[in-house]
This record gives structure tokens, sequence and C-alpha cells, in this order.
């Protein structure tokens, strides 16, 4: 599977982008006790194992089976076999499209769906990928929520839709299990509001700050 890089042909950061502003501790501590060698080239992995896994979600999804040519093909099935899981076990959500690339000229932001679905109306579908360890279940964390609820405002924007529902899917890698968890119209608010668009705000004032900063 080919690691496809986005090209929006515009300078505007990325939903991921915007929301890496924002503090993670057990990253931060994992930076603190991990040697720079081991965090390159676990990070670099990481990536690479989840865009094959939403590349393979994509494809299952598109033509009902996915071709698992990888290095990395025991996690990308792992997480394959969780996804099949839960679409047996809720069937009554229905994957439309998959892969859906945006662009906010209101806000000024990129952003990627994962999916858009269908269940007593639309909503709009996210996938994450990590690793159950010793749990039951791999996590679902409050970034996911932020980063949705910006897609489902860029969707909306572009589309002249008024969906106000999203639904995160988070995939173990270590084991077929997964963790799923549908957010409201106000959880969508409120983390857009108060969490995403301040974080914008950040990211476009440091940026402009470092390109002031060049130009001295």
């Amino acid at each position: 599977m080919a690691n496809k890089k986005r090209d929006y042909q515009n300078e505007y950061p990325s939903v991921t982008t915007v929301l890496g502003i924002l503090r993670k501790i057990g990253l931060e501590m994992w930076f603190k006790f991990t040697p720079i060698k081991q965090i390159q080239e676990e990070s670099e992995r990481g990536r690479l194992i989840g865009t094959e896994i939403h590349e393979a979600i994509q494809s299952y999804i598109e033509t009902g089976k996915a071709e698992l040519q990888t290095q990395y093909a025991e996690e990308v099935k792992t997480a394959l076999q969780g996804f099949i899981a839960f679409k047996k076990d809720h069937p009554e959500y229905i994957f439309k499209r998959s892969e859906i690339a945006l662009t906010s000229e209101v806000y000024g932001f990129n952003g990627t769906l994962d999916c858009l679905a269908e269940k007593d109306g639309l909503l709009i579908a996210d996938w994450k990928t990590g690793n159950a360890k010793k749990k039951d279940l791999p996590d679902i964390y409050d970034e996911y929520v932020y980063q949705v609820a910006a897609y489902v405002y860029l969707y909306n924007e572009i589309n002249k839709t008024n969906i106000n529902r999203a639904f995160i899917l988070s995939l173990a890698k270590d084991k077929a299990a997964y963790n799923y968890r549908e957010i409201g119209e106000v959880e969508i608010k409120g983390a857009f509001e108060e969490v995403f668009l301040p974080a914008l705000k950040i990211y476009n004032y440091q940026k402009r700050e470092k390109a002031n900063g060049i130009q001295k």
C-alpha cells in the first residue's frame, strides 16, 4: 500500500497539525525517557501502519475486500478484523463514502474525513488506531473528539449540510478489538468552538511570529 501525502494546494494547516499544539503529557513523558532514534523509528512505524489501516478500511468499504500488501500485514490485518467485527455487531451503521479531502475557506484549515456514514441520518465517522495492551479495548482520547468536531464543521461548510452527530471507532493493532463512541451536537459545538478554534488561532499566531522572526 502506498503512503499518500495530502496535497491541498494551499498553505492552510490540517486539522491534525492544528491540534498538534495541544499538550500530550503521556507522549511528553515517552519523549523524555526514550532514545531519539527509537522515537523516530517507532513514530514513523506507527504513522505508516495507521495510514495502511485507513487504506485497508477504505478498500473494504468500497469493494468489500482489502488486499494486505504491506510490510505490517499483521497489525493491518488485526485492525481490519476489529473493523469487520464492529460492522457485524452494529449493522445499523452504514458507511457511504471514505477519504474525503476538504478545505475550509471560512476558518482556513484542511482536513480529510475518514468516512461519511448513516444511522438515522448522516454522521461523520473517524477511525483511530492504537494498542489495547493489557486492556480489553483501545482508548478513545479527548483529542479524537476535537478532531472529528472540526471535520463535522468542515463538511457542513462545504456541502451546506447540517450534520450534528459524529462517530469515533478506535481499532486495536495488537488484538482484534474495537471501542466506539457517538458524539452529539452539544459536544461537537463545544469541542469546535472552545478547543479547535482557539488552537487554530494560536497556531496561526505562532506561524506569523516565526515568519516575522525570519524576516528580521
